[in-house]
């Protein structure tokens, strides 16, 4: 569908002297354009775009006009254009954040040449081993803390306990409601983690909370680099829920081991790990060893459906799949989820901004639902050809056998 960009053109830039290229990070690009105008210098830089997670989009300029008659704002939108023709894949989805850079300095068409137009792009980070073997870490301090916390619990059978999340600015993510002077001290989340928000998210526990109608089901997770604290969430929730076992299987996810992307294909990327709900202790060893074996996510392609499809194999007497998704990323073998033939109830992690489209398909194709940190969304199999749906205050369209996201005027981009 064409897409607007009247709403992204008109805020509020920031202002700045002069931006500086070399304060750009690693998992920062630079996509530059001459003064005045809406070329790509280098077209060659779309190979590099496609396979990441963009989070943010900033485009610069300089506020400089030789002619009182020139349109900045045209110009910025026939950038945006081009940059949509160099990797429409970016725009087919809009997570990320966007804002305007204008530059003051440059007082003439000579001075303006010298500086830098065009966008920085900025990717989520992939993860090393080494802050993968953290996270993993963090998962398995997870467990001994809510073991430490029966233990507690045990001593004081009068008193009430049960599990919800807060945040504690001092201390970090906390899975009680109830406080008392001998609760376990819970465990910080690992402070090289690029986005530290995402553990006052409570998407996961909030989405089993509202859904307790669920039975004999799959969890199936990605654990790839950026999801631990909603892994966390699965563990918490699996641990509250005591003797009942409602989730008979996991599945966790990394999207092939360590495979190199180039040999990654469809069905067949490998990276699934199944573990039997026995305990917590099987769960998360599950969790960890996949987290650990994984490449360290970054791109923007998962394998779901084959992690789906693998669950099925262990359990395939299970009712229903909660699939626990990373809305940043697509799906890899996203033409075959035709071969689910159980409902997919999706749990979207970081929907914020939007929804993935792929993944309200996924849920009506399945007769199954769709769940962000505050909405549950039923009965999309009942949504008919032309008919709009707003979820979140966002606005998407069934149309050719399939949603679309609506962008209006209304979009906000800060």
């Amino acid at each position: 569908m064409a897409q607007s960009f009247d709403a992204m053109v008109s805020i509020e830039p920031n202002y700045q002297n002069e931006f500086n290229l070399a304060s750009l990070k690693e998992n920062q690009l630079f996509i530059s354009m001459p003064f005045a105008k809406q070329t790509v210098l280098n077209p060659e830089q779309k190979k590099k775009i496609n396979e990441k997670v963009l989070i943010k989009l900033e485009l610069v300029y300089t506020k400089y006009r030789k002619a009182s008659s020139f349109n900045q704002i045209k110009l910025n939108e026939s950038r945006l254009i081009a940059l949509q023709k160099l990797a429409p894949l970016i725009f087919e989805n809009r997570f990320w954040d966007f804002d305007l850079i204008s530059q003051t300095n440059g007082n003439s068409r000579n001075e303006c040449d010298k500086m830098f137009h065009g966008f920085v792009l900025t990717f989520r980070p992939n993860s090393t081993p080494n802050t993968l073997d953290l996270e993993a870490n963090y998962l398995e301090n997870l467990a001994v803390a809510l073991y430490q916390q029966d233990s507690v619990d045990a001593d004081n059978k009068n008193r009430k306990y049960v599990i919800k999340t807060h945040y504690d600015l001092k201390i970090g993510y906390l899975h009680d409601t109830i406080w008392f002077k001998d609760t376990v001290k819970p465990v910080p989340p690992p402070d090289f983690f690029y986005n530290q928000t995402l553990y006052k998210d409570s998407t996961v526990l909030n989405a089993f909370d509202r859904n307790t109608i669920w039975k004999n089901f799959i969890v199936v997770t990605d654990v790839t680099g950026s999801m631990s604290p909603y892994s966390a969430q699965v563990f918490v929730w699996l641990k509250a829920q005591a003797q009942n076992k409602k989730a008979a299987y996991f599945v966790f996810f990394n999207d092939g081991d360590q495979k190199e992307s180039a040999k990654k294909k469809p069905l067949e990327t490998k990276g699934v790990y199944v573990a039997e709900n026995k305990d917590l202790e099987t769960v998360i060893k599950a969790a960890t060893k996949c987290m650990r074996n994984g490449s360290g996510g970054g791109e923007n392609l998962e394998n779901d459906v084959e992690a789906i499809i693998e669950g099925l194999k262990y359990y395939p007497n299970a009712d229903e799949i909660i699939l626990v998704a990373d809305n940043y990323e697509s799906m890899r073998d996203y033409e075959y989820f035709d071969k689910i033939k159980k409902p997919v109830h999706v749990i979207l992690c970081g929907s914020e901004n939007r929804i993935n489209i792929q993944y309200l398909n996924l849920a009506r194709q399945t007769k199954g639902t769709v769940h962000t940190v505050k909405s549950d969304v039923m009965n999309l199999q009942n949504i008919k050809e032309g008919e709009h749906l707003f979820i979140d205050e966002n606005e998407y369209l069934y149309q050719n056998g399939k949603f679309h996201a609506v962008y209006s005027l209304l979009d906000k981009y800060k």
